[in-house]
């Protein structure tokens, strides 16, 4: 099977702060996949700018096709000098690993659930202005189930002060400790676990009150988990089979998004569709059961309600109870995820009288794949059938 490259990140504001100063993004290429860890020295909106302009000129060097080293020299000629700090990684498709780090604790690479030591060449860069910088420059080979962590010093300066932790805080140690203890106990837990791990856990160190900004971002190399979403009767009847014949030899997790759907590939699989008759708390239809079906919804109204609750997070931390919400987090637990969509149109769908965010299913999908590929970089693909 495919090898995947699992990325996510996550980032917790300074207590009392209206405004994180540190900043992290991903971002999937052509050639493999980016992640960028800015810090802008502080916490609150001058230092959020700050983290903002380094991230977003990190990350859009590579992906124009120019080299990090480009970027790490811009980033200092610009904000060098005690104020910045930043972890650039690249990652490519074939598992080739390049990280430049300045002034951010060192990324930890965990292979066989233990850390694996990285040899880091120091870089040095000279500013417009003449003044010196030192960075780090590690390369190396991925292998499968590998996992890189990179964190900030909030994470690594959390518990400081504390009687458990001592004036030093938790330091990488501890961090190394933490995700090795957390391996041994869930060998293929995801890369949103891990970031989510070390990020709760530096949290508590500081007692719940966070002291600092606390960013962690992790990438996973593994084989993908597959998601297949089967919406709307095909256009041709004739295609019924052969839509039922798809979700029945899915090697993954199937999802029938709409009734009339979910009749026709149990007409014909020769099932029985369940209708659950609890009531959703979102207020959305029930949903039903099937043999070789995961999960049975509502069609139209519940996408809708997915591409709202897509557009509005802001990281894969998905906190809340419904139909909606189920499928968010299974689409946000899945890496290759297809949607078959049919094409013959519902009338009901089509009433004016109905509210305007009743949008036609190949619309709402589209949508959907849209967020799924750019916002959470998953691979998305979409047939009509």
């Amino acid at each position: 099977m495919q090898e995947f490259i699992e990325v996510d990140t996550l980032t917790r504001t300074k207590q009392g702060s209206s405004v994180s100063g540190e900043v992290m993004l991903s971002r999937r290429g052509d050639a493999g996949v980016y992640m960028v860890l800015a810090d802008g020295g502080a916490s609150g909106v001058k230092s959020n700018i700050i983290a903002s302009t380094i991230a977003s000129m990190a990350i859009n060097y590579p992906l124009r096709g120019e080299k990090m080293m480009q970027a790490a020299r811009s980033i200092l000629s610009t904000f060098g000098g005690g104020v910045a700090a930043f972890s650039i990684a690249e990652v490519k498709s074939s598992g080739d690993v390049k990280i430049i780090e300045y002034q951010t604790p060192h990324f930890i690479l965990l292979r066989d659930g233990k850390e694996c030591e990285v040899s880091r060449q120091v870089m040095v860069f000279q500013s417009t202005s003449g003044i010196r910088h030192e960075a780090t420059l590690s390369k190396f080979k991925a292998q499968f189930q590998d996992r890189i962590v990179l964190f900030s010093g909030g994470v690594t300066l959390s518990g400081a002060g504390t009687a458990r932790l001592g004036e030093s805080g938790w330091q990488r140690r501890g961090v190394v400790e933490t995700l090795e203890d957390m391996l041994r106990e869930h060998p293929n837990i995801s890369a949103q676990r891990t970031s989510l791990v070390v990020v709760s856990r530096a949290n508590m160190n500081d007692l719940f009150i966070s002291k600092n900004d606390i960013s962690c971002g992790s990438i996973y190399f593994r084989e993908p988990r597959r998601l297949l979403i089967c919406s709307g009767p095909p256009f041709n009847e004739q295609n019924d089979k052969e839509l039922a014949n798809r979700l029945d030899s899915w090697q993954g997790t199937k999802v029938i998004s709409g009734g009339t759907t979910a009749q026709i590939i149990a007409r014909e699989l020769g099932r029985e569709v369940l209708v659950n008759l609890r009531r959703d708390v979102s207020g959305l239809p029930p949903t039903s059961k099937m043999e070789g079906a995961d999960l049975i919804t509502e069609g139209v109204l519940t996408l809708a309600k997915v591409k709202g609750i897509l557009e509005k997070a802001e990281d894969t931390e998905i906190v809340g109870k419904g139909t909606d919400y189920q499928i968010v987090r299974m689409l946000l637990s899945h890496d290759v995820i297809h949607f078959l969509v049919g094409t013959r149109i519902n009338a009901v769908h089509q009433d004016p009288n109905l509210p305007i965010e009743l949008e036609l299913r190949r619309n709402v999908v589209k949508d959907i794949a849209r967020l799924l590929h750019t916002k959470f970089l998953k691979d998305v693909s979409v047939e009509y059938i």
